[in-house]
């Protein structure tokens, strides 16, 4: 084993050529933890290619991004490390996330697994140490959830068995919408967090340290992204044997809390709607590329306008936002015309934050 670590740690220091692939294994660690349990991380890489595969590791954790630690794979060969965190970053205690990085060309042709483990003493007649662990998949940057998607982590299914731990790496600049839901469909708490590009933040018990809640059996928790890109995930650990157990964050389409409509007059009337609840708009509003800038308003039946906020989700360079009520200026150059945009809005309506979507048809 020991041989193998050598092989990792001298392998020549070479650039990365330009265009690569971002591989991303959002938790991965070192060092003590919760009930005496004791957590490496082995990572795996190989190379199915005949080529070398140039390789860049970096460690991410809540303070930012570790020196660059360059390497190269050689054709149809394997380089592990039993304890990444420790062995290539130097790190004697942490969590954090690794991130991979290989040419564009050779990303189809490189394995890269991960497991999280601990090695915890167990008594079965005779007191020995075990090694109890989780795979933990290294995800492509380009898969990683976007602005108005929704990923649902599930927690243990009796609360009192388990510790349930979960967090994020942020991609690009980021924010997540993060919420607490019950197993009886009540959301029981809420909040917004904003992360920096290259961070990763893991809430241990995260239902008392993110959401001051108490945990109940089978919660789950929903993560909203309302700003760039991020990847979330979870964990929960057995209290008895310190087996932990890994949560991917399962993307899915939840239907809409907020109610909305598109006022394209401004005369006062919900002229289209988004009446199947899915958070875009039924039909797109027609912008024009001559005259004057396209003004409409988006529209909250039933809504008091002092509970609602409206915000640009994303960079919209043809697009102002006259006020946080949802009044619109959309002015399309018309090198886009004959195609249809889609503007994405961060919307507040009384406590709720979600994603919603207004399709645009450019003539």
């Amino acid at each position: 084993m020991f041989k193998r670590i050598a092989v990792l740690l001298s392998l020549a220091l070479l650039p990365l050529t330009a265009g690569a692939a971002t591989f991303i294994i959002p938790a991965a660690g070192t060092g003590p933890g919760a009930n005496g349990s004791q957590w490496s991380t082995e990572l795996v890489i190989h190379n199915a290619s005949s080529l070398l595969a140039d390789i860049q590791l970096k460690y991410h954790d809540s303070t930012g991004t570790s020196p660059v630690r360059a390497f190269v794979v050689g054709a149809r060969t394997t380089v592990m490390s039993p304890d990444v965190v420790r062995n290539i970053f130097g790190k004697a205690s942490g969590t954090g996330a690794v991130e991979i990085d290989v040419d564009d060309a050779l990303a189809s042709r490189v394995a890269i697994t991960s497991r999280t483990f601990n090695t915890a003493p167990v008594n079965f007649g005779d007191a020995h140490l075990a090694q109890l662990g989780q795979d933990v998949p290294a995800i492509n940057t380009d898969d990683a959830p976007g602005v108005g998607d929704l990923s649902v982590l599930a927690g243990p299914a009796f609360s009192s068995d388990a510790r349930f731990n979960f967090g994020a790496y942020a991609v690009s600049d980021a924010a997540i919408s993060w919420e607490l839901v019950r197993k009886d469909g009540t959301i029981a708490a809420s909040k917004e967090v904003s992360y920096d590009a290259g961070t990763q933040f893991q809430y241990n018990n995260g239902i008392s340290t993110l959401f001051g809640a108490t945990p109940n059996d089978a919660d789950v928790v929903y993560a909203t992204v309302t700003k760039g890109k991020a990847i979330v995930y979870g964990s929960f650990i057995n209290s008895a044997t310190g087996d932990p157990t890994y949560v991917p964050g399962i993307h899915i389409r939840a239907d809409s809390h907020i109610v909305f409509a598109v006022d394209v007059n401004e005369d006062g009337t919900a002229d289209l709607k988004d009446a199947n609840a899915d958070g875009v708009l039924d039909e797109p509003v027609n912008l024009y590329t001559i005259g004057f800038p396209n003004y409409f308003r988006v529209v909250f039946p039933g809504q008091n306008l002092s509970d609602v906020k409206v915000e640009l989700a994303d960079p919209a360079p043809d697009v102002l936002l006259l006020d946080d009520k949802g009044s619109i200026e959309w002015a399309p150059s018309s090198t886009v015309r004959g195609t249809t945009l889609t503007l994405r809005l961060k919307v507040t309506v009384g406590g709720v934050t979600e994603i919603i979507s207004i399709p645009g048809r450019v003539n």
